[in-house]
């Protein structure tokens, strides 16, 4: 099918991959797609939205192409691989017509399993990852805890420490390496002294080669087509294999892991690489569908820790439903950089709906350090892309071999963190505590104290790339507007708060506090180059 369109709104299938493409912007190219879950299509001012259902036994696909006023090409349908069963049961495709919000609010209404309480996993935390990555040490991981149990504001909203990549000897052998020598029921232990709950990271489907389980068991591997174990996926460079979910051993090996984890006292998983394990061709038994994957892995995780931790999918696949996690990562991976902020937006974006209604929406880490806001001599020495120059790269300027994790300034951080709280949901923060200096303290204080909302709209969402207009109730009488420059010249931006029904009393800037003036309840500001405005309204 060929349809007319001024924009298109596509959903992944999982963590990030969201696109918002504008259709008649200068230099549009013809672009092929897949779209999952739901999509929308804008044609003046309305919005047709192709939806499936979330849950059910196989993964729906929508695909076809961009261009020029249009999308080409339109098909719908499933990717079902090595299934035995002669009938297959198929989700139903839906058509809205409408107003593109409500279409997916309902969305999100009509794939709600239960009503839920989301207030307990919306405490901050802090997270090993961003800065330390697989350099994390025992120590390292005390040391920012104690600064934060020592600090006036950080102490009293940051509940969560957790410890990510790197505490492990291998992906599928789950037991501590020597960075940290006094094992992980010590860590524990020794966090909960400091009044936090312990978190930890495991990806439970996924197996170095060295591993025990890719050694000695191929049985539990996930299937190349020729019915064989195989490397078939991929991390920063590293070939491992994938567990195969529905091997009973398999599954007996997710749930004795989180139970001994749980068992250790630790109240918080990161589970990640879930989608990943979708990536062997097929798995030993084939009457079970694609749609299951995370029922059998996330899902056995959360039988072995019920009512003693709770559970955030990473690399979630969203067919899995509301059931099996408490978060879900909305965003793709962030960093301290621009690009990454850019590249991530339209994925929190587009996920307003999920948040306090299916689970609780993780845009990724909260990053305070930048060039102003850190006083760190390492702050740009690790470079953990060089895994991708190969040995023939004859460039010396081949950008991975330079890239470091950092490249912002407070503004940058300041969208960063702006869209974090907009996103209405998780807030762990990623940085060397230690390093910050006082302003990036300033950043992390105001991040983790601010009450956590809704969702915020993009008010824009159906007709830019990026948005740059976001609306987030609070409480009744308190919102919070984000207006982004993501330009890199200077930009005027305008925004008339009585057309969506607010007459403020006050408006201050939330980073510097600064009132803020309205004139008849219109906001204009001209913002520098890659910056925003982020105003606390009362009413």
């Amino acid at each position: 099918a060929t349809i007319p369109a001024d924009h298109l709104a596509l959903q992944g299938a999982g963590m990030g991959s969201c696109s918002l493409i504008p259709l008649n912007a200068k230099g549009v190219k013809k672009s092929s797609f897949d779209a999952y879950t739901m999509m929308l299509i804008t044609k003046k001012n309305t919005q047709l939205a192709l939806s499936f259902p979330l849950v059910g036994d196989h993964q729906e696909v929508m695909c076809g192409a961009s261009e020029k006023g249009k999308v080409s090409d339109l098909k719908a349908g499933f990717r079902i691989k090595h299934i035995t069963a002669k009938n297959f049961k198929l989700k139903p495709l839906s058509f809205r017509v409408g107003d593109g919000f409500r279409s997916l609010c309902a969305y999100g209404e009509e794939n709600k399993e239960t009503d839920r309480d989301f207030t307990p996993y919306t405490d901050p935390g802090w997270n090993s990852w961003d800065y330390y990555r697989w350099t994390v040490t025992e120590d390292e991981v005390l040391e920012n805890a104690e600064f934060i149990a020592k600090d006036p504001v950080l102490s009293k909203h940051v509940k969560k420490i957790i410890i990510d990549d790197g505490w492990q000897y291998a992906y599928g052998e789950w037991d501590a390496n020597s960075l940290f020598p006094h094992g992980m029921p010590w860590m524990a232990k020794q966090l909960k002294k400091l009044k936090f709950k312990p978190g930890l990271w495991i990806a439970p489907t996924m197996l170095d080669p060295h591993s025990r389980i890719a050694q000695m068991e191929p049985d539990m591997l996930g299937k190349a087509e020729n019915g064989q174990g195989t490397l078939c996926m991929r991390i920063m460079g590293r070939n491992t294999f994938v567990l195969d979910p529905t091997v009973e051993k398999s599954q007996k090996f997710i749930y004795d892991l989180f139970d001994r984890y749980a068992g250790y006292g630790y109240e918080y998983f990161k589970l990640d690489f879930l989608g990943a394990t979708g990536s062997a061709r097929q798995f030993t038994d084939k009457t079970i569908g694609r749609g299951h994957l995370m029922d059998l892995t996330i899902g056995i995780a959360r039988k072995a820790t019920l009512g003693r931790a709770h559970i955030l999918g990473c690399n979630y696949t969203f067919n899995g439903g509301q059931h099996n996690v408490d978060m879900a990562r909305v965003g793709g991976d962030i960093h301290a950089r621009w690009g990454s902020i850019v590249e991530n937006t339209p994925s929190v974006a587009l996920r307003f709906w999920a948040n306090k209604k299916l689970w609780v929406n993780d845009p990724d880490f909260a990053l305070c350090r930048g060039f102003d806001t850190s006083d760190d001599p390492q702050l740009t020495q690790m470079r953990c892309s060089l895994v991708f120059v190969a040995p023939d790269q004859t460039d010396p300027n081949f950008a991975p071999g330079n890239w470091a994790l950092v490249n912002m300034n407070r503004p940058q951080a300041e969208v960063l963190l702006s869209i974090a709280l907009c996103a209405g949901g998780s807030i762990n923060l990623s940085d060397k505590m230690t390093r910050l200096n006082e302003s990036g303290l300033d950043l992390a204080r105001r991040t983790v104290s601010a009450p956590s909302g809704d969702a915020a709209l993009p008010l824009d969402l159906f007709s830019s790339a990026l948005p740059k207009y976001w609306l987030q109730r609070v409480t009744d009488n308190h919102r919070r507007l984000l207006m982004v420059n993501w330009e890199d010249a200077p930009a005027v931006l305008r925004i008339d708060l009585k057309a969506y029904g607010i007459e403020p009393k006050s408006i201050v800037n939330f980073w510097n506090d600064k009132t803020i003036k309205a004139k008849n309840g219109i906001i204009e500001t001209e913002l520098p180059p890659r910056s925003c405005l982020f105003a606390d309204i009362k009413a």
